[in-house]
């Protein structure tokens, strides 16, 4: 490299205004369309709940409640025990293995579906946020083998 050329790119500022307006407007653009995909994410009324018992192939529902017509459907009694039943709530138990529990709580009238208490050690499942519309995350406890989720997935109801 030519001494001319070494006192040129010693000369040059690292960054020209050029590169700073088109970074400045990538760094606008990721902004905008993260809060387009996480924070306006659609979201329409708890229809129905489905309470599964396993992961992947194992994988069977126990339990369903419809919102829409306040019914449900008691799949596998080995696993679920309705506890409680009125016109505004439905208290079920989520049994595993071994004397394994998950107390589910079903609030009709706000549309909602949490769990209340559990013997595993995490108790990630009684901390993860009540499922509450359509697009909400589904609630997981690991050690039980228990998932609870709306009735929809990727936008198509599940049958």
């Amino acid at each position: 490299m030519s001494l001319k050329k070494v006192k040129q790119v010693r000369a040059d500022k690292g960054f020209k205004i050029w590169d700073l307006i088109i970074y400045a407007a990538l760094i606008v653009l990721i902004v905008a369309l993260f809060i387009a995909f996480v924070f306006t994410r659609p979201s329409s009324p708890l229809t129905s709940v489905t309470i599964t018992y396993g992961f992947s192939e194992e994988q069977r529902t126990v339990f369903s409640y419809n919102f829409v017509t306040d019914s449900f459907s008691l799949l596998d009694g080995a696993h679920i025990t309705v506890n409680s039943e009125d016109g505004q709530s439905l208290t079920l138990t989520f049994t595993g293995e071994e004397g394994e529990y998950n107390t589910v709580y079903i609030d009709k009238t706000n549309h909602s579906v949490s769990v209340t208490s559990a013997n595993c050690p995490a108790l990630d499942c009684v901390h993860t946020a009540a499922i509450t519309n359509d697009s909400s995350l589904p609630i997981i406890c690991s050690t039980h083998r228990m998932i609870i989720t709306s009735g929809y997935v990727s936008g198509t109801e599940i049958q």
